[in-house]
């Protein structure tokens, strides 16, 4: 490292200001005095060695200034050099600021005082140096650590267009009844998955899970649970050749895959799964640790649907139960998640700290959907929610299975639809 000189920059050398600089260096002690460099502007300018090798600069202008003196400021200034300007025509005190980093040392000053201020800014030129060093160090690491925070960003993106693939792109639109879907990740990826899918002629099933944890390991884990779900098998003693795994088989056999998994790949989730009858508009339901599904009648009190079942996950030998609810026209059904918990503070009243904790409120904003007509629940529930306070920094993942049943008149308006398009379609074959 090349050593650092104080650097007396004029803009053309004159036995009066070789008087000055000669006054003001014999006040300043021999074996403290650095080396000394005297250069013009032009000389300074011409070559990047003076520049790199300058701790202090001190300007001398004569009444004429000089054309290139803002040139050499603003290199001196690029590498942060701390400078002492004097003017022949100065009418500023001696120490009084030029510019930042530039001080006034004005001729007719002492040559003590210019002396001084020589000294302090030599004495703080290393130490500028120093934090020199430090700031592109952490320039180079920042840099560092924005492409890397770029790169997992981009992973991320990429991770929650994966899992995204993983939804049903469509949902069944029956004549019997309709789905509506309300996802919404607590950051790029969820640990909630669902699926909505029609299994036979008669029958639709529907699927709520939430895996436990969060970020990029829930949402892995919530793949491998919808692609490890199965809703059939093959049976040659069926008409068809193959039966409908009801939903507490389905889990259970779920159930015994991941508590199977490697001791260090330990996995749980909880999760929901329902098969509807459409001829009959039965419902099955299954539950594994997940919250209770609602049931809100048409007419008729709600109705909290309770099959028993542990997480999934935990004891291979869990015994999972079925319960069969009949349906009737109007009614609809909700498979949530359990972000719902702290998605809705105590109410009025409450004070600042309750929504930080879990609590069942929720549970008085869902019944009140009952009140909403079917198609537009979920719209008005997102509306709830990003009204709450918090709404921008979501705690948890929150999603809803929302299964609407048509009542009679629009039952029997979309089956003829189904119908007439079915013709068409006939005819066009």
């Amino acid at each position: 490292m090349p050593v650092k000189k104080l650097t007396i920059l004029e803009s053309r050398p004159t036995s009066q200001s070789a008087f000055l600089t000669n006054g003001v260096l014999s006040c300043w002690h021999n074996e403290e005095r650095p080396e000394v460099k005297n250069l013009t502007l032009d000389q300074f300018l011409a070559n990047e060695q003076h520049r790199d090798r300058t701790g202090t600069a001190w300007i001398i202008l004569d009444q004429f200034g000089a054309a290139n003196f803002s040139a050499a400021i603003a290199k001196l200034q690029e590498r942060e050099i701390p400078i002492m300007l004097t003017r022949s025509h100065e009418i500023a005190g001696p120490g009084s600021t030029y510019q930042a980093g530039i001080v006034i040392g004005p001729p007719g000053a002492p040559p003590t005082a210019l002396c001084a201020i020589l000294r302090t800014l030599w004495s703080q030129s290393e130490v500028l140096e120093h934090l020199r060093s430090e700031i592109r160090y952490l320039q180079a690491h920042q840099g560092g650590l924005c492409d890397q925070m770029g790169k997992i960003d981009e992973e991320l993106r990429l991770a929650a267009q994966l899992q995204r693939e993983f939804l049903p792109h469509t949902l069944p639109d029956l004549p019997e009844c309709s789905f509506q879907i309300l996802f919404r990740p607590a950051s790029y990826v969820s640990g909630d998955i669902y699926d909505v899918m029609r299994l036979d002629e008669d029958h639709v099933g529907f699927f709520l899970a939430d895996a436990v944890g969060h970020g990029v390991p829930a949402a892995l884990m919530t793949m491998y649970i919808k692609r490890s779900l199965r809703t059939k098998a093959a049976d040659p003693q069926a008409q068809r050749g193959y039966r409908i795994i009801s939903p507490a088989e389905a889990l259970g056999q779920l159930n015994v895959d991941l508590a199977n998994q490697p001791t260090e790949q330990i996995r749980f989730a909880t999760a929901c799964y329902g098969i509807l009858n459409r001829k009959t508009l039965e419902l099955t339901v299954a539950r594994a640790g997940h919250p209770y599904p609602l049931l809100l009648r048409h007419r008729g009190e709600p109705q909290w649907l309770k099959p028993e079942g542990a997480m999934l996950g935990v004891f291979d030998e869990e015994v999972y139960e079925d319960l069969t609810y009949q349906l009737h026209p109007g009614d609809r059904v909700m498979f949530y998640s359990d972000g719902f918990e702290l998605a809705f503070p105590q109410g009025d009243g409450a004070d600042d700290q309750a929504g930080d904790l879990a609590n069942t409120h929720y549970e008085e904003e869902f019944i009140k959907l009952g009140n909403i007509p079917s198609e537009v629940a979920m719209e008005h529930l997102a509306m709830k929610l990003d009204n709450q306070a918090g709404s921008l920094n979501q705690r948890d993942d929150l999603s809803v299975v929302w299964l609407s049943v048509r009542e009679k008149k629009a039952a029997e308006a979309a089956a003829l639809y189904e119908q007439g398009k079915s013709q068409v379609l006939s005819a066009a074959g």
